[in-house]
């Protein structure tokens, strides 16, 4: 017997007179008498572990956090952490004298931990194996608390110490204590469009943990985040702001070790990847660059990157897309449509306030050319559905890709209203705000085209003003949307930056275009939004480029001086009487609505108001 190590348990003990022995730490119970599994761990598990519990026996509780989030690439361990997690805080529990008594609990009170999954068979069939197998060959559980064997479906130990297993149900945690729980497959939770059971099952043991422990009980999250918008991803930005949480996203090669992947000299087999571009950065320029969006990488998952980035970004690195299924991967390319839009207007802030409800234009927003300009309008009344959504549209000149000319185009403005809880949006208050746009603020609206079942009447008030109205649906035909797609990925489109709340009460500004754009998903039918998501000003900025992309005649008038070298005057590109783009191009906005564009912001400012909606504040962001 060591006795160094019989002094310090002793010393140990008097500190903290209310266990029977010290717990082991972390290190130890991975080690011979515990788990005896040290070997075996990978450096990037055992590094998270003593994070989450410290290189010493705590004598004051459980874990270092209250709450925890593990992900990251497949196969990082994931399962082998909540196998070690859950037998260490038992074992920590069941060190102590009377368990019941520390916790102020009843005597005879269960005091359980809970490895939450997607349903309470898939606990058994798969994690509960590998706890079971870490227990049952654990020296110390077999010596001094072993299950009671007659038990199948949960794990008993004396003192009333429970393992059990549960679902994302707000009922399966009923009558017991809950110190502690991993929820795993963060994102393999069933969802509804008005609940995702991830949330739920957190909430219930969170609400459990506080109510019967405070601050001294601890909740990991463990799973893969398999898209932005999902349980995984608004967790962990969540704890990245929290001091009292853990976070770890675990690449595959951080989770084995960076020292399987070196030269014989020494140094690391690596690459350098910008994860937001999904590009390999170049060796001679990595020294120059420094962001936050730069990987390295071992070269042995280089081809990984280079045939399917979206995916080995995701499986191997841990980093999701915005969605699942994404419609728009390359989704540095969004970016660089306001980055086009910033340096052709380097002091133009966007043309409409940030207000969720009462958006007002600004006082500069004035038209300075004589181009046409196209109109989409994604409409909605009601405070509880969808906002509406609008943007308008030009083209200023052609741009010639792969032998065939293609419309460069400029978004003006994009506007999105959402009714306060409660009341609806006046649809004559968007009328009104149309007709301003023409008549005070001199824009050159040619067509206007709708989607929404309230389009009729707007419709034909639109025509008695001379406007050209029609309806189109984005939803029922994916051609504007990918007219979209194709306009971003070939730097053939620019908008103003839009920064809104999504909602009246809403705390945070986010940038809604690129966080709709962003989320997309291609369902097969159409595409669509994630559930609790929105596209009310995707629609609209789809509906503008498509009638855009059909029509040659928005190019007209358009000067040489508004085009930058590699685009091509349009007044030299088309015949007068023609509305096809090219020789042996037709587009299908043809056999419907013409084309539509869009103005550039203008340099000087003006104070014409918005008929029923008001105006901006007249300064220049």
């Amino acid at each position: 017997m060591d006795a160094a190590k019989i002094k310090r348990d002793l010393a140990w003990l008097q500190r903290y007179p209310h266990f029977d022995q010290r717990p082991a730490s972390i290190v130890e119970f991975l080690g011979p008498g515990y788990l005896d599994i040290e070997s075996r761990i990978r450096p990037g598990i055992r590094e998270s572990l003593i994070d989450i519990f410290g290189e010493e026996s705590n004598g004051e509780r459980i874990a270092k956090y209250r709450w925890g989030m593990y992900t990251g690439g497949i196969g990082i361990g994931k399962t082998t952490v909540a196998s070690i997690i859950l037998p260490y805080m038992v074992h920590w529990v069941l060190c102590l004298r009377d368990p019941q008594g520390y916790f102020n609990l009843l005597p005879g009170s269960r005091i359980a931990f809970m490895q939450m999954s997607t349903s309470a068979k898939q606990v058994i069939d798969v994690a509960f194996g590998d706890i079971f197998a870490r227990i049952k060959h654990a020296d110390w559980f077999v010596n001094n608390y072993p299950y009671d064997t007659k038990y199948t479906k949960v794990i008993k130990f004396a003192k009333d110490v429970w393992i059990i297993p549960g679902d994302s149900t707000e009922t399966s945690f009923e009558g017991y204590n809950i110190l502690g729980g991993i929820l795993e497959e963060a994102d393999s939770h069933k969802q509804t469009k008005d609940k995702d059971y991830a949330d739920v099952g957190y909430d219930t043991i969170n609400a459990r943990i506080d109510s019967r422990f405070q601050d001294r009980g601890f909740l990991l999250v463990i799973g893969q985040m398999k898209k932005g918008d999902g349980f995984a991803n608004r967790k962990y930005n969540e704890f990245l702001n929290e001091p009292h949480a853990y976070t770890k996203r675990m690449t595959i090669w951080e989770s084995l070790g960076w020292e399987k992947f070196l030269r014989p000299n020494g140094e690391r087999d690596s690459f350098l990847y910008d994860t937001k571009r999904k590009s390999i950065i170049p060796t001679g320029a990595a020294a120059l660059i420094t962001n936050s969006n730069m990987l390295e990488i071992p070269n042995v998952y280089k081809k990984n990157f280079e045939t399917n980035p979206e995916k080995a970004l995701r499986d191997l690195a841990g980093i999701p897309p915005a969605t699942e299924d994404p419609f728009i991967s390359l989704t540095d390319k969004i970016d660089d449509c306001i980055d086009r839009w910033n340096e052709r207007n380097p002091d133009v802030g966007s043309p409409v306030t940030d207000s969720p409800t009462r958006p007002k234009l600004e006082h500069w927003f004035t038209c300075r050319d004589s181009l046409k300009r196209a109109m989409h309008i994604d409409l909605a009344v009601s405070g509880d559905g969808d906002a509406l959504g609008l943007a308008m549209g030009h083209v200023s000149a052609v741009k010639e890709i792969d032998g065939e000319l293609k419309p460069y185009i400029i978004i003006d403005m994009m506007y999105r209203v959402k009714a306060a809880p409660g009341t609806e949006i006046l649809l004559q208050d968007i009328r009104h705000l149309i007709y301003a746009l023409r008549d005070d603020r001199k824009f050159k609206i040619r067509d206007v085209t709708m989607d929404g079942f309230q389009s009729t009447d707007t419709m034909q008030q639109l025509k008695r003003r001379r406007f050209r109205a029609e309806y189109l649906s984005v939803d029922r035909n994916k051609n504007p949307y990918e007219d979209l797609r194709e306009a971003i990925y070939e730097g053939r489109l620019e908008f103003p930056e839009y920064y809104t709340y999504v909602a009246s009460g809403a705390t945070e500004r986010v940038q809604i275009a690129v966080k709709e754009l962003t989320e997309l998903t291609d369902t097969g039918k159409k595409i669509d939004h994630p559930p609790n998501g929105s596209k009310d000003l995707a629609d609209a900025l789809a509906g503008v480029v498509y009638t855009l992309m059909g029509a040659r005649s928005y190019s007209r008038g358009v000067t040489p001086a508004q085009m930058d070298s590699h685009e091509i005057d349009v007044r030299e590109s088309y015949s007068k009487d023609s509305d096809d783009w090219g020789s042996g191009f037709s587009h299908p906005a043809l056999r419907g609505t013409g084309g539509m564009t869009a103005p550039l912001p203008p340099s000087g400012s003006s104070a014409i108001g918005i008929l029923g909606l008001g105006s901006g504040t007249g300064r220049r962001r």
